[in-house]
């Protein structure tokens, strides 16, 4: 009897690991990691803590463990077993307790990229404060956060606003608004800010340019989770501004009180969440501008108080 001995060839490019603790945001990793993995063949390791012993198979690159009442050394050995050999493993964490719960402890070693999503965990800035701490403990991994990788249009509407003739009044910047419906986005635009133009902590509502001047910033909590609505930077002689329209189709960038432009239009551009994902795996160790970024975002949050 002929018998082929052909191995079976895997084109995983990663093992995709997701461990996440809330039913409603498990379903939303489904939905997204399919996307990804369609682009991106992938073994996917789903280790869903709400669910326990269980174990389901969508074919042999999409497993499924419940591990409510796992123990870590149980996670870390289905991985050992699960993953595909000589290729990365790409952790995404979407539960608290980074850096400190020991079912994450377990698997991170494992991977070489992890991404994390501060503002899905908590709309508050404890997430956020989780994550500075465990990478100030580790300098040397590999990490995304979706909220950071969401202020690309910000980023570059902000930049337009201080075009040509305007730039000089980044040097006199005095106040810092920011309107978003989950704190993560802020402070990362915030440390943004503070990494670019040379600032450091100030008081609990400031940071100093480096001229030492105090600047003002306020976070007002308005709107949908994980966006942001308006950012408005005050200086001597202007107000620029950036607004979603009523529509939420264009961010409207406008100088008040001065400046040299007439009102500009942006579009929207949202590339969801599997296209973050994408992103945040291909940055890797290559993003010194989001390092720094929350860097300097966590130093702004060691001068505030823990909010409830």
């Amino acid at each position: 009897m002929a018998t082929d001995l052909t191995p079976t060839a895997n084109v995983a490019t990663m093992t995709i690991v997701v461990y996440f603790e809330d039913a409603a945001i498990g379903e939303l990793a489904r939905d997204r990691i399919r996307t990804l993995a369609s682009k991106h063949p992938s073994r996917v390791i789903l280790f869903d803590a709400t669910a326990d012993s269980e174990r389901r198979e969508e074919g042999p690159d999409w497993i499924e463990i419940g591990v409510k009442s796992a123990q870590p050394v149980a996670l870390s050995s289905a991985l050992a077993e699960l993953r595909v050999r000589e290729v990365p493993v790409v952790l995404l964490w979407i539960a608290p307790g980074i850096g400190d719960d020991e079912r994450f402890c377990a698997l991170a070693p494992d991977a070489q990229t992890i991404v994390y999503n501060s503002s899905l965990v908590h709309e508050g800035d404890e997430a956020l404060r989780e994550l500075v701490d465990y990478v100030a403990r580790h300098p040397e991994l590999a990490l995304a956060d979706i909220a950071y990788l969401r202020l690309a249009p910000w980023q570059e509407s902000v930049a337009i606003l201080f075009d040509g003739s305007d730039v000089a009044e980044l040097s006199r910047l005095q106040r810092v608004e920011v309107t978003c419906g989950s704190e993560p986005e802020a402070f990362y635009l915030l440390g943004w800010l503070a990494s670019r133009l040379n600032w450091s902590p100030g008081d609990p509502n400031t940071v100093r340019d480096r001229s030492g001047n105090p600047v003002e910033y306020a976070i007002t909590r308005e709107g949908e989770p994980r966006r942001i609505r308006r950012v408005a930077l005050r200086s001597s002689n202007a107000t620029f501004v950036a607004e979603v329209d009523r529509n939420g189709e264009t961010i409207a960038l406008r100088v008040e009180n001065g400046g040299s432009h007439p009102q500009r239009n942006r579009a929207i551009e949202d590339p969801g969440i599997a296209a973050l994902v994408e992103r945040a795996i291909l940055a890797g160790h290559h993003d010194r501008i989001f390092a720094e970024s929350l860097a300097a975002a966590g130093g702004i949050l060691s001068r505030r108080k823990e909010q409830p």
